[in-house]
């Protein structure tokens, strides 16, 4: 007989799969306390294990899904690392604690300041703390994190999955995840996501019902679970699926389409890369080009920079992997939450508003000037045969800075005798002195491209990963909105082409909007293309511009983005 139960929708789609049940993994220290010396050198290379496996699993993740989904497990190797959590189990230590017992004592004092908070988003970094403590306590015992994964396509249940077994278990064989505790903003949810797979959180009591083998029916959308579905149930999840599959089929047949509106205004419609990996699936997905390459993964976790050649080597790959396209290639974002070991630095109190982007590759120039060499070796390297190469340079504040960032190209350039005429050079928008100079910015360079992530961030002072303040930040806010028109507006006046490559442009409700204010190219996650390729195409340039219109009049980003929802299709 079938049941229902219902959870919380975490990740869209439907699934008809046995279910595969994943039980905890057991972790203890049963072995005898040393004395205080022993018990922190067991701690510490427990801490320092712990934080090169997740610092592994992240490289791990960044080949599979990418670089956003990799800084989970970045995330998660600094909370190994953290100092503060450290001094606090060191402290336990010498009051005659285990290494364990410190373990456990120090996470949880971090995770009940987490759960106190009342945010959904903290209290799911707090299961991350979890994650990252069961690791810790499996090296200390001798133990193991690893799940056994299903031998055939399964729906995975568990009580609670961490985003460590997510990110373990083979996606070939994951057809829904299915959780007891957790929220739609967990990792685990965030991963499953970026896997295309539906998911449902907080459906009580699953691991009970569903023992491995009995058929389940996930519907991601709703939340809504069905154990061991009778034939009717089954006929009407099995439409569903077929539907989702005519769908795709739908998107697929516009694969190949360029970007553009249903009157034929064209709008380039990109990829963002944040990985040598992300190239086939943005060629999948008919990327034309790509708006963003970062270029911050060819030198974190390394004792040295990258050579030059390494460099040029990685960018010549992307440029032949995109002939006849622009290549907009982000020189170096890195900084004080994300340092480089061979690069001196002050501790900064406030890492985002610190020496990070433009800022660092103009105080460290022989650093910089080896990436614009790159650049420009992989540009020779490739001629006519690959994409059209641009350079962006990141948080740029004032024009000055864009200046001299052009001061350093054009002598390095001279070095090399190498001609710039048709290299693209623009600025990415993400600090609000930025967007409003767009004018003066766009008069020094051929593009202006928006980062919506951060300049939102930094408009409204807060973080977009924190539950209890993410919603002030909305790119459908009538303010926002206008703000991005201006910009628009300012470089077009100078001739300047117009992008954006923050998570606003993977919305297709917003790329409605953004057309309709003159963005010349929107850049995306690969998952993003189709659908918002389908929606551009679905409608003309007049009607966006008669939805923005709407949204500007609204009041409110809730109002703005349900104008910008209704559009005609």
């Amino acid at each position: 007989m079938s049941r229902h139960l219902t959870g919380r929708a975490a990740a869209p789609g439907v699934a008809l799969a046995p279910a595969a049940v994943i039980r905890p993994p057991t972790v203890s220290d049963d072995g005898e306390t040393g004395t205080p010396d022993e018990e922190r050198a067991r701690l510490d290379d427990a801490l320092q294990r712990a934080a090169e496996q997740l610092e592994e699993l992240a490289g791990h993740v960044n080949q599979e899904l990418g670089a956003d989904e990799a800084e989970i497990f970045e995330a998660h190797g600094a909370f190994a690392k953290d100092p503060e959590l450290a001094d606090r189990a060191h402290k336990a230590v010498v009051e005659g604690h285990s290494a364990a017992e410190a373990v456990t004592s120090a996470f949880e004092s971090f995770r009940a300041l987490l759960e106190a908070s009342g945010s959904d988003y903290l209290a799911a970094r707090a299961q991350d703390l979890d994650d990252v403590r069961d690791r810790v306590l499996a090296l200390l015992s001798g133990g193991t994190l690893e799940v056994q994964a299903p031998s055939e396509r399964s729906v995975i249940v568990a009580h609670e999955l961490s985003p460590s077994q997510t990110a373990t278990i083979p996606r070939a064989v994951i057809a829904a995840l299915v959780t007891e505790t957790g929220s739609p903003t967990s990792h685990a949810a965030i991963l499953a996501r970026s896997l295309g797979v539906p998911a449902v959180v907080g459906a009580t009591g699953i691991v009970d019902l569903a023992s491995d083998g009995v058929e389940l029916a996930v519907d991601g959308h709703e939340g809504v679970l069905i154990v061991d579905p009778d034939d009717e149930q089954r006929d009407q999840v099995q439409q569903r699926l077929d539907e989702d599959a005519r769908r795709r089929e739908e998107l697929e047949s516009l694969r190949e389409l360029p970007g553009a509106t249903a009157d034929g205004h064209r709008i380039e419609l990109a990829a963002n890369i944040g990985a040598e990996q992300d190239l086939a699936d943005a060629v999948d997905a008919g990327a034309e080009g790509s708006g963003l390459v970062r270029t911050e993964f060819l030198y974190l976790d390394r004792a040295a920079a990258p050579d030059i050649d390494e460099q040029a080597d990685f960018v010549s790959r992307v440029l032949r992997t995109f002939p006849d396209h622009r290549v907009v290639v982000r020189t170096l974002d890195v900084g004080a939450d994300k340092p480089l070991p061979f690069v001196d630095r002050e501790e900064e109190p406030n890492p985002a508003l610190g020496l990070r982007g433009i800022r660092l590759s103009l105080a460290r120039p022989s650093l910089f000037r080896d990436q614009l060499r790159a650049l420009l070796a992989a540009r020779a390297d490739v001629g006519e045969q690959g994409g059209r190469l641009a350079i962006m340079f990141p948080l740029v504040s004032v024009p000055d800075e864009l200046i001299e960032a052009r001061r350093h190209l054009v002598e390095v350039a001279a070095e090399q005798d190498h001609d710039l005429h048709g290299l693209e050079i623009g600025v990415m928008v993400e600090t609000p002195a930025a967007a409003l100079a767009a004018d003066r910015l766009a008069s020094h360079c051929d593009f202006l491209s928006i980062g919506t992530n951060d300049l939102l961030q930094y408009l409204f002072a807060a973080d977009r990963l924190l539950a209890s303040v993410s919603e002030l930040a909305d790119a459908c806010d009538p303010i926002v909105l206008r703000l991005l028109g201006d910009v628009a507006a300012a470089a077009h006046a100078h001739d300047a082409w117009v992008g954006v490559c923050g998570e606003a442009a993977s919305d297709p409700t917003t790329a409605v909007a953004l057309v309709g204010l003159g963005a010349d190219e929107l850049s995306m996650t690969r998952a993003a293309l189709p659908e918002v390729k389908a929606a551009l195409r679905g409608v003309t340039l007049t009607q966006c511009r008669d939805a923005l219109s709407a949204a500007l009049a609204q009041t409110d980003a809730e109002h703005a983005r349900d104008v910008l929802a209704s559009r005609p299709s």
